[in-house]
């Protein structure tokens, strides 16, 4: 139902760490934002698609901007687009590249929001060359219970615009926003160079750094910790006429894949899969790539995350400054030999930018771990000295992606951690708005 009436809901992070009950409420009318009491804590949800329990969380509203997904205005001549804040991202990359254009910064699910990724500050396939998501926000519409929406840009209302990139939420409730568009390439072609480790990615992520894609694979295992491929998306000029842009929606990856009733990514499974994956892919060469592969290769991975079983994945997600990166990846080898975690992939990308408040951004190399059943004594015990082991070399973490990390951790690990939190209160200052990721993390 929409509208006013909320309702009682199971919801749960797409790692599968957090479940509530929580109260849920389907408004399909702006005025509908300010049927809840003033006092009333809420929080916008998109597409719930996020790794944490970013948009619910106990005694909170969770107001589902499902019903606000229309385009407001498109300029085709100058490549820009205003869209009300539940509009997914695949669905705007479809009707984009009809037109010509495309956002060159999304996440790998296609059904990620445009306020989620204003929320999260998200990246794409290469954060070195096109930044995080807020490069391409121009302004944006942010409601707040009793007040009237705000217009926010990097002049207007600035505090307010830089503090709700990686805001989670917290500033408000975002409603909709203005975005820069960019010409897509003509076509891709996917060069892979094989790598013996994670230093030896790292150079070859740096040589490569103007590519549109850029990302390396790793085998998480003990035995050949590291090995593995980075891939290099160039622009080509040859196009495959008779191939899709963009899938239809039909093939998006759902919001929530449903377990395996028994987790496949155990050592022996993992093992396979990696021996698989080697064989498949570490080895140089190059051919054509598809534009929708590179912008959503989460389409591809529904049995990856099925396997995970009920117990679910965490994933850790590091960025360490350059001079830092050969001593961290050597001890995290290390680390890994001693305890021989359940690691599904790791991930490398290439980052350059500067880190503002809790955003996810540097320069660095970022290495995201998915490790299976982590709530189990090994696992976790990995993920805690993984997370010292990153503050030891200055790492920063994703709040958005790590459900395993807590308050104290939070505040060792983000660089101006008290001063992001002390923005967010100004900003609401009666606390309005929460989550579970607030509560966790005391944001």
């Amino acid at each position: 139902m929409r509208g006013l009436a909320v309702a009682q809901a199971e919801l749960t992070s797409f790692d599968r760490q957090f479940h509530a009950r929580c109260a849920l409420q389907r408004p399909d009318r702006y005025r509908l934002l300010d049927a809840l009491p003033v006092d009333a804590p809420r929080i916008a949800r998109g597409g719930g698609v996020s790794y944490v329990g970013a948009s619910f969380g106990d005694g909170v509203v969770s107001q589902s901007l499902d019903a606000f997904d229309r385009l407001l205005a498109f300029d085709a001549a100058a490549g820009r687009l205003t869209v009300e804040a539940g509009a997914r991202i695949g669905d705007l990359q479809r009707f984009l590249l009809g037109r010509g254009w495309y956002l060159p910064v999304t996440p790998g699910h296609p059904r990620a929001t445009v306020g989620g990724c204003i929320a999260a500050d998200v990246h794409g396939k290469n954060p070195a060359r096109d930044g995080t998501f807020r490069a391409w926000v121009d302004a944006l519409v942010v409601h707040r219970p009793g007040e009237e929406p705000r217009v926010a840009d990097r002049t207007h209302d600035a505090d307010l615009f830089a503090a709700t990139f990686a805001g989670f939420g917290l500033t408000g409730t975002i409603s909709s926003a203005t975005l820069r568009l960019a010409r897509p390439p003509h076509a891709l072609v996917l060069r892979r160079v094989p790598v013996a480790s994670l230093a030896e990615a790292a150079r070859v992520l740096r040589e490569a750094a103007n590519a549109p894609v850029l990302y390396g694979w790793h085998d998480g295992g003990a035995a050949h910790f590291g090995r593995g491929v980075v891939n290099i998306g160039l622009a080509s000029s040859e196009d495959d006429e008779g191939a899709p842009r963009v899938p239809p929606a039909s093939a998006d990856l759902p919001a929530q894949v449903a377990p395996l009733p028994f987790p496949l990514w155990n050592r022996a499974g993992l093992g396979t899969a990696n021996r698989w994956l080697d064989w498949r892919w570490r080895r140089a060469g190059q051919a054509p790539m598809a534009l929708a592969e590179a912008l959503f290769p989460l389409n591809r991975a529904r049995l990856y995350f099925a396997g995970f079983g009920p117990a679910g994945m965490a994933e850790a997600q590091w960025l360490v400054p350059h001079p830092r990166f050969e001593a961290f990846a050597a001890g995290l080898a290390e680390l890994v030999t001693r305890t021989r975690p359940r690691i599904a992939l790791i991930a490398s990308k290439l980052f350059a930018g500067v880190a503002d408040g809790f955003s996810f951004d540097g320069s660095g190399i970022a290495l995201a771990i998915q490790v299976a059943s982590p709530g189990s004594p090994g696992e976790r015990a990995f993920l805690e000295a993984l997370a010292e082991l990153a503050v030891a070399h200055d790492g920063r973490p994703n709040l958005i992606k790590d459900s395993t990390l807590d308050a104290g951790m939070a505040r060792r690990a983000v660089s101006g951690f008290d001063a992001a939190r002390a923005r967010r209160a100004r900003h609401d200052p009666h606390r309005l708005h929460g989550s579970e990721l607030a509560r966790r993390l005391a944001l």
